[in-house]
């Protein structure tokens, strides 16, 4: 099933994935081009779709998912092929390429913890690609390494986001969607590549906004996890009851007033 050329994503989800770029200037001329590689995975979960597309991140509003193509693919391990055909009237110089494997069946508009979520350069943030011509070549794998942990909700508190991070202050949320949580329990992020991350939560509730961090709930001093290419990480707990009312980084609240 292919999905149409060009789409807006919503405000929140199009927080999560504008971090790790910052304004790119547009390319001068404009042509059809394709964008073509592999999709590999050999880790534990498995869904009926693959999600595959450019996007373009330079929007003040929405990001734009060029070519958003859905795949059915077997169970894992699998290899898929894909083709992202687009216009790139427009678009920035520079596009990145994502993909995730729809483990809970939500679709595009609830992308989060529950799904393996990948991309391009398979680093702590995508690669940038040029958009100017087609390219080819553009393989990947899907991230295998999990964190596992507990979520405790203050009182009046009434959601959380988990965010995993290359920053190891936390001050910017990762270029991975989070995990949303509205009780208390356990929570899961099924898919990180390896690499050394800051692991925090916001959240909000009567008494206003909230933050914590692994390791220190203050956020002064978190602790960083080092992931391996298929390591599961338990016991990253994070207890809101254990801090106060704090102020969040500003792309924390712009999430939490979606």
């Amino acid at each position: 099933m292919r999905a149409s050329t060009s789409r807006r994503v919503p405000r929140t989800v199009s927080l999560l994935l504008t971090i790790w770029l910052t304004w790119l200037p547009t390319t001068p001329t404009a042509a059809p081009v394709t964008f073509s590689g592999t999709i590999t995975y050999q880790g534990s979960y498995s869904g009926d779709s693959l999600y595959v597309a450019a996007l373009d991140t330079a929007g003040t509003e929405d990001v734009t998912l060029l070519g958003l193509t859905s795949i059915a693919v077997d169970s894992s391990p699998f290899t898929q092929p894909y083709s992202l055909e687009f216009d790139n009237t427009g678009v920035s110089a520079h596009l990145l390429v994502a993909a995730f494997l729809d483990v809970d069946g939500g679709g595009v508009d609830s992308l989060g913890g529950a799904d393996v979520f990948g991309w391009y350069g398979e680093g702590a943030g995508p690669a940038g690609i040029a958009s100017a011509t087609s390219q080819s070549g553009l393989d990947f794998a899907l991230p295998r390494a999990e964190i596992h942990g507990g979520i405790i909700f203050a009182p009046g508190q009434f959601e959380a986001r988990v965010d995993v991070s290359a920053d190891l202050t936390c001050l910017t949320e990762g270029f991975r969607p989070g995990h949303f949580a509205y009780s208390s329990g356990p929570y899961a992020i099924i898919g990180v590549y390896p690499g050394s991350y800051c692991v925090s939560a916001s959240g909000y509730g009567t008494s206003g906004p909230l933050r914590v961090c692994y390791g220190d709930p203050t956020c002064v001093n978190p602790t960083a996890i080092t992931m391996v290419e298929n390591g599961v990480y338990l016991g990253v707990d994070l207890d809101f009851t254990t801090t106060s009312v704090a102020t969040l980084p500003w792309g924390s609240v712009k999430v939490l007033y979606r």
